[in-house]
């Protein structure tokens, strides 16, 4: 395909043939002479079209044929003569439904509007958070931004161009237009992330989750319980635990706006003091409790018979456990609670073989050290919950039995889990809201696996807080289109094929292509999955005739 808008220097060597009043330039290939005829034979190869003396246009051979090392003499287009619109547009299209787009033009001029909304896009599309190749994206894909921008740019841009006033002014501006405000459930939970950019101020040694010999900065996230919406977040350092940095980000949600709220929590942020907390400015919670925690110890082994004889009144069909409701209080607190005791047998047997395989691995490791005759009382406490450890005069470890009482009291209690609620709801009630809590850790995860965040790869605190916002949003616009893409699938009852990255390489076959003139055009229509997935989000064939129009000016 000739390249109209790029001009090159015809190469020394190559030979001009005119046809039909143009002057095409050949690169000759190879010679052989011909015994026969005795002459020789040229094997050539179009190469472009002169358009002065001295200057062509280079077509794509040009480019086999010759190694451009200086490329002063090439006017590069905006994008590849091939480009990709069907995922770029439908996630456009989210963060206009969602208001996104109004809210980062309002806050940032339409300029940076335009390159934060080609970031995110390009983050869900390529599953990284890596900048490093946008440049090649953007050439190859419907992008908004007129400048073009790669990743040295953009490091500056997250850098330089992004303060922390933006960043607040967001997220207060997203909440204001979050349609529910009162009797809402907030699912919260953090996570960790290490790194070793000496330039981010956060970076502390804390309680990691991965390797303890690196720093980490701590992020937790609000998401909203019906929906799976992130509605804000929270950075702070590394070795601030979360459960007493859980009063700060739940506070926020007043400052929101947010009633009559609802707090949905894992077994890490039970305490006393969270839990007053909570009560003094109204909060209704829900929440995950340790199984080894003398409040609910106790109840459970009241109620452990019934729900392991599996009686048939005990049994929730929607979760395929047996559960029970008791009323209790919680330390010198007075309130009524609501202990949710559940049983799950299948789980309950899995849990039991597997302690038992850990209980002989350790067994081994005790009958070693016997024999080692050199271990002391201090270097064996861990093992000490388990067996019942005999020492000699000296000091050395010299026989072991097993400690069966200890060990039967935690094999009864595997299968069980406790769940607390300040509001009165049955045992189902309360299980349908807290599974329905995994949305969060399903967003870590998004943001580790599906965006590649898991590494920071960024060197000063202004570049993470940046960063870190513009993947928010992605969180948010990714979310849409999972919850979307669920809908579709139950409709068509194929889980497979609308998930977010097959949806995404679905959509990345939607390609347009420069023409004979010089302009681009849809060679294929919509396949049938294609055409679902946009109906989902109400786009249809003429917002992609629209966009071809906006690549044509």
């Amino acid at each position: 395909m000739l390249r109209k808008n790029v001009v090159v220097e015809r190469p020394e060597g190559t030979k001009i043939y005119r046809q039909r009043g143009c002057r095409y330039v050949y690169h000759v290939t190879g010679k052989e002479y011909k015994k026969d005829k005795q002459y020789v034979v040229e094997s050539r190869v179009c190469v472009g079209k002169m358009i002065d003396e001295k200057n062509m246009n280079p077509n794509d051979n040009f480019y086999i044929c010759y190694e451009i090392v200086d490329g002063e003499d090439e006017i590069l287009p905006r994008h590849s003569d091939a480009v990709q619109i069907g995922a770029p547009l439908l996630l456009s299209s989210i963060m206009d439904d969602l208001k996104i787009t109004e809210l980062l033009e309002s806050i940032h001029g339409t300029e940076e509007m335009n390159l934060i909304r080609d970031i995110v896009s390009y983050m869900i599309i390529r599953e990284t958070s890596t900048m490093q190749h946008f440049g090649d994206y953007s050439w190859g894909h419907y992008v908004q931004a007129i400048k073009a921008w790669d990743d040295s740019r953009i490091s500056e841009f997250f850098k330089n161009d992004i303060d922390y006033a933006q960043i607040e002014t967001f997220i207060v501006k997203w909440n204001e237009i979050q349609p529910e405000h009162s009797d809402i459930y907030i699912s919260y939970d953090s996570t960790n992330m290490n790194t070793t950019s000496e330039g981010i101020d956060m970076a502390e040694f804390g309680h990691a989750k991965d390797d303890p010999e690196v720093e980490q900065v701590n992020i937790s996230y609000a998401v909203n319980h019906k929906n799976s919406t992130p509605l804000f977040y929270e950075m702070y350092p590394g070795s601030i635990i979360d459960n007493s940095q859980c009063t700060h980000m739940v506070e926020r949600a007043r400052e929101y706006g947010y009633k009559n709220i609802g707090l949905i929590l894992d077994r890490g942020y039970f305490s006393i003091k969270n839990i007053r907390y909570f009560d003094s400015k109204g909060y209704d919670f829900l929440m995950m409790v340790k199984v080894n925690s003398e409040l609910v110890a106790e109840k459970i082994k009241e109620n452990s018979l019934p729900l392991m004889t599996a009686k048939a009144k005990y049994f929730l069909p929607d979760h395929e456990v047996y559960a029970v409701t008791k009323t209790g209080t919680i330390g010198d607190d007075l309130l009524v609670r609501y202990f949710h005791i559940y049983y799950d047998n299948v789980r309950a047997g899995q849990e039991k073989n597997e302690y038992l395989k850990q209980l002989e691995v350790k067994e081994n490791h005790v009958k070693k050290r016997i024999e080692e005759k050199i271990r002391r009382k201090e270097d064996m406490t861990s093992y000490e919950k388990l067996f019942k450890l005999k020492y000699d005069n000296n000091g050395y470890l010299q026989s072991y039995k097993r400690n069966e009482k200890k060990i039967q009291e935690e094999l009864d209690k595997l299968g069980f889990f406790v769940i607390i609620t300040s509001k009165e709801m049955t045992a189902g009630e309360a299980l349908d809201i807290y599974r329905k809590r995994d949305s969060v850790e399903k967003i870590f995860r998004m943001l580790k696996t599906g965006l590649e965040y898991d590494t920071f790869r960024v060197h000063s605190q202004s570049s993470l807080e940046s960063k870190t916002y513009v993947l928010f949003i992605a969180g948010i616009v990714r979310n849409y289109l999972y919850q979307g893409l669920r809908t579709v699938a139950a409709k068509e009852k194929n889980k497979k094929n609308y998930t977010v990255p097959a949806a995404i390489s679905e959509l990345e076959k939607i390609t347009v292509v420069k023409n004979s003139k010089d302009k681009y055009i849809r060679r294929y229509g919509l396949t049938a999955k294609q055409k679902k997935i946009f109906s989902q989000f109400n786009l249809s064939e003429s917002d992609l005739n629209r966009v071809v129009n906006e690549l044509n000016l």
